[in-house]
């Protein structure tokens, strides 16, 4: 048994109880374990990637073998500590240890364990947070009132928590052995030397030509009195991250969308929102400088609208997009030098803050769309039409759709119901028919991630978004195997 009762002899009498020392024991070990596996799984891939803002964080530069070391270490140090000392120095010192390690706690449990389980809302993760703080300090003070409590009280105690301690010690070493050693699966996490930092909210478009997907934009952080945009360029080879400093660059902005016009060779933006409001600016990316078009023949401004390139007709295509809590149900073509309205035979969906790709080989365009429209829509021949199928996924905000041409499927990852519930499950589509499909490991629920294609991975391709107010900095990558149960 862990707990012993307090023998009468004055050498116990001086030392803090034996619960006492455990509980603190078992608070570190639940934080440290609890700040390990909540890394990124490129931590242990790069130690780059660590997230070191928590309490002790900083120790996780050195990789997260050196941080088991010096957390060990730790532990043994504090138990001699706890064990030498007087009672009154040992309690100050457990009552000292106490504040940074639940403040830890609370910082690094947020969401909960996520190797073994994440929570995807909001109200879960202020359950962990909360929940484990409240929990220690009640046991801290059942411990501090010792003799005082019930006979009853005291015993069942003892019973109760030995074995609750050593499942908790071996629940917390299986999460660390899953970090380490994580199941094979069809998503994985990607660790390129480096990276654009955290990002939500924005837009990636994949130069054919030159083999390259070029971000723009999208949030960084909360500086406390409003939201960081954006305004870097990026590109991925297939490699690793370069950061593209063009001459001329475009404000930040989020919600924005961008398009490879494969006839002239150069990235479309269009629109966004940011400090300013909604934006109705337009510009194009040539490798290496951004330059504004038609300053004055624009539609109206918005954001959450998709673009993509229509090779029949040789134009970038604008779909959708929203202002003032109006959503468009228009469509627009350029064609290098205008803007041209398009009209659609049917009635058209409300489209925002809904992924919309494009098909070339089928000669359509697919969305998955949320709310009053919520569900599959297909647009061919000028017409949209919602697709009657018994399954799919759950209707969500701002999930990603991305097309395999090679496995010709369409991958759904992630998304939002009302910015509260996160979604992290997997889908694909292939002829009108959705399979959800059982994965081992796949990234964080999120939202407002961007995701692309890559022809040189032969990959899926998801980076960023946010969840529950964090923002993500990890790359991960999907590759169709054929294995996986749908």
């Amino acid at each position: 048994m862990i707990f012993q009762a307090q023998n009468t002899t004055e050498e116990t009498r001086q030392q803090i109880p034996m619960e006492l020392t455990v509980l603190m024991l078992l608070l570190i070990l639940i934080h440290f374990s609890t700040l390990l596996m909540n890394q990124p799984p490129a931590y242990w891939l790069d130690p780059q990637y660590a997230t070191p803002k928590a309490s002790f964080g900083f120790l996780l530069s050195g990789g997260p073998w050196f941080f088991i070391g010096i957390a060990l270490f730790y532990l043994i140090v504090i138990w001699g500590l706890l064990r030498k000392l007087p009672a009154r120095l040992g309690l100050l010192l457990a009552a000292v240890l106490s504040l940074p390690h639940t403040v830890g706690l609370f910082e690094t449990i947020y969401c909960g364990w996520q190797p073994v389980h994440a929570a995807h809302s909001a109200m879960a993760c202020s359950v962990y947070s909360q929940g484990s703080i409240i929990t220690f300090y009640i046991l801290f003070s059942l411990i501090l009132l010792g003799s005082r409590l019930p006979v009853w009280l005291r015993t069942w105690g003892r019973r109760l928590i030995s074995p609750l301690a050593v499942g908790l010690v071996l629940f917390m070493g299986y999460g660390l052995f899953r970090v380490a050693l994580p199941p094979s699966s069809d998503w994985r996490p990607l660790a390129p030397k480096h990276h654009p930092g955290p990002r939500t909210n924005t837009m990636i478009a994949y130069d054919t030509q030159r083999q390259r997907a070029v971000m723009f934009g999208g949030i960084q952080e909360w500086n406390g009195n409003t939201w960081v945009y954006d305004n870097s360029t990026w590109e991925w080879d297939g490699q690793d991250w370069i950061e593209i400093n063009t001459p001329i660059s475009p404000t930040g902005r989020v919600m924005h969308a961008m398009a490879y016009d494969e006839k002239r060779g150069t990235i479309v933006m269009y629109g966004g929102k940011n400090n300013s409001g909604d934006l109705a600016d337009l510009w194009e990316y040539d490798g290496s400088n951004w330059r504004r078009l038609c300053p004055v023949c624009n539609p109206a401004a918005r954001f959450g609208h998709k673009m993509f390139y229509d090779p029949e007709l040789e134009m970038v295509v604008m779909y959708g997009g929203q202002t003032g809590g109006v959503g468009y149900t228009e469509a627009w073509t350029w064609d290098g030098f205008a803007w041209n309205y398009l009209t659609i035979d049917t009635s058209s969906p409300g489209m925002f803050n809904a992924p919309l790709i494009h098909i070339p080989e089928q000669h359509r365009s697919i969305s998955f769309m949320p709310g009053d429209y919520g569900g599959t829509w297909v647009w061919e021949n000028k017409a949209w039409s919602k697709l009657d199928l018994s399954l799919q996924p759950s209707l969500r905000n701002e999930a990603v759709l991305v097309y395999g041409p090679l496995q010709d499927i369409s991958v759904l990852f992630g998304g939002t119901v009302d910015y509260d519930i996160f979604f992290n499950d997997t889908w694909v589509l292939q002829e009108d028919a959705w399979s959800p499909l059982t994965i081992a490991r796949a990234p964080r629920p999120r939202a407002r991630a961007a995701a692309f294609y890559d022809p040189i991975r032969q990959s899926v391709i998801v980076y960023g978004g946010e969840a529950n107010g964090q923002i993500f900095a990890d790359m991960w990558e999907f590759k169709f195997s054929g294995e996986t149960n749908p």
